[in-house]
């Protein structure tokens, strides 16, 4: 038999046998087009299908996938929405808070939460050098150096002594965020902590979400869900915005190259097409009991993460807009 053949022969097979257990969890049907051959048979039976999906569950959308030995396979897809927001974490507040001794078990608990987002969740960090903010940073820095952008060589100096600050205080904070011991101390810190106002009253109930998160969902990162660019909502011949683009953590917001560092990253950003976001898949190559498109997870951690921005964003306050005497 010609490859051409059998290929046809395995699509429409695979194809038809997908459509029936689609069909059948969700209690709908298609007609057989017998006056069409390939591959016109197996379009209109799809764009019948996606069209009844899609009158189901408008946020369902319907595939026609190969994957694993699989040629044409057909899957649904939940999409969860991130709004096309950057999830960007300041790391200073906490490094500050940690030279803190009256402060020490704020510092440690905050310490704890941002060791799960690290080094489990998925979070990104800014000194990694496979990480996004990592290049956008170098670039910023490498543009703001030369000698026309100062008026004097004390200010060129001042500007370099607060990169070389930054650098090692992110360095050395890193060390602690991807610490075994910092995380696994998460629960025993909630636990006993006690809050004394408001910013702090939010970060243990911060930590009580990511204690209960993480133990209806052990070890789960929102990677998981990330399928790099496989199933993205792509422009033909256009990159996307792949996740450690959005969700990293950061110095601050106050620092030198902060405006830069943003003007670049929207800059570049607002150019891409797509975007990576969570998904939820569920295929149909063999019979399927129920609809699992689950995507509490995902829910709850973009959640906590405007939370723990937040979070951080007020504990940056504290040292920029307090009046000292």
């Amino acid at each position: 038999m010609p490859d051409e053949l059998l290929n046809r022969k395995m699509v429409e097979k695979e194809f038809f046998a997908s459509a029936e257990n689609l069909c059948s969890l969700y209690g709908i049907s298609f007609e057989r087009p017998d006056g069409l051959i390939y591959p016109k048979n197996v379009a209109s039976v799809f764009n019948e299908l996606k069209q009844k999906i899609g009158a189901i569950d408008g946020e369902l959308t319907l595939n026609l996938m190969s994957w694993e030995g699989r040629t044409a396979s057909l899957a649904t897809l939940k999409r969860y929405d991130t709004g096309m927001t950057l999830f960007y974490l300041p790391v200073e507040p906490l490094h500050r808070l940690l030279q803190d001794k009256a402060r020490k078990e704020t510092a440690e608990l905050l310490l704890s939460v941002c060791a799960y987002l690290f080094q489990i969740a998925g979070v990104s960090y800014h000194t990694e050098d496979s990480s996004y903010l990592n290049y956008v940073y170098t670039m910023v820095e490498e543009w703001s150096i030369e000698p026309e952008c100062f008026e004097t060589e004390i200010e060129q100096e001042q500007f370099l002594e607060e990169v070389a600050y930054m650098k090692n205080a992110s360095e050395k904070l890193f060390s602690k965020i991807n610490g075994p011991q910092n995380l696994n101390a998460l629960t025993k810190r909630y636990t006993t902590y006690q809050p004394l106002n408001e910013t702090e009253t939010a970060l243990k109930n911060i930590a009580e979400r990511i204690c209960t998160l993480r133990q209806n969902h052990p070890d789960r990162s929102i990677m998981d869900s990330i399928y790099h660019d496989s199933f993205s909502m792509e422009i033909e011949g256009e990159s996307i915005i792949s996740a450690d683009q959005y969700i990293s953590f950061f110095w601050s917001s106050f620092d030198c190259l902060y405006d830069q560092l943003m003007e670049s990253v929207n800059a570049e950003l607002n150019e891409i097409g797509g975007i990576d976001e969570p998904l939820s898949i569920q295929f149909f190559d063999s019979p399927q009991g129920t609809v699992n498109h689950d995507l509490s997870f995902e829910k709850e951690f973009f959640d906590l993460l405007h939370e723990i921005s937040d979070n951080l964003n007020s504990f940056e306050h504290e040292k920029h807009h307090t009046i000292t005497g």
